[in-house]
């Protein structure tokens, strides 16, 4: 893999993150957290939708909050 990019939106934001590699990623997780005092928290019944490319591939999935 030699770029990574994602999208995400909730129903107050959104954002997007791109990184390359000049070698194969031997990390399999990626995170990302906003540095923003005070910014909007994603209520526990909203979905996140995510869309993830690499390589000319893409994929697109629904983050659900799991009720304990």
């Amino acid at each position: 893999m030699k770029k990574l990019e994602y999208t995400y939106e909730t129903i107050t934001e959104s954002g997007s993150k791109t990184e390359t590699y000049t070698e194969p990623p031997s990390e399999k997780v990626f995170t990302n957290s906003g540095n923003s005092e005070g910014g909007s928290k994603v209520s526990k019944d909203e979905v996140i939708q995510i869309i993830v490319k690499w390589d000319g591939f893409d994929e697109s999935f629904e983050l659900h909050n799991k009720v304990k």
